[in-house]
């Protein structure tokens, strides 16, 4: 009868552990789930969706975009582009940025000339 105690009283004691464990086990995967999305958003930030280089921002008009150091690509947060095509800044900046890339062209042309 004391022993029947004693081994209830023990797969008790083990069932509360294994729940335990069990908790802890899960915790620690969703931690390093966690951990492993950052990462992979942390890798993407800011970098240029068509090359992949580093993206800067920049402030034109008031209004924030972010410009690849490469391509030159611009990528917009939904807030800039919903006030750009409110008005007409939206065609002001597609033409500087044009100009600004005809003239990063100019000059690579002249590099590779000279060159």
């Amino acid at each position: 009868m004391y022993t029947d105690r004693l081994s209830e009283h023990s797969r008790v004691e083990e069932e509360y552990f294994y729940k335990k464990d069990r908790e802890l086990i899960e915790k620690m995967h969703e931690d390093e789930r966690k951990k492993q999305e950052l990462l992979a958003r942390t890798a993407h930030y800011h970098k240029c969706g068509c090359c992949g280089h580093d993206m800067k921002e920049t402030v034109h008009d008031a209004l924030q975009v972010l410009q690849c150091q490469t391509c030159e690509n611009v990528s917009l947060s939904m807030e800039t582009l919903e006030l750009l095509t409110q008005g007409k800044r939206f065609k002001n900046l597609v033409t500087e940025l044009q100009i600004r890339r005809e003239e990063a062209l100019k000059e690579k042309e002249q590099l590779d000339e000279t060159a």
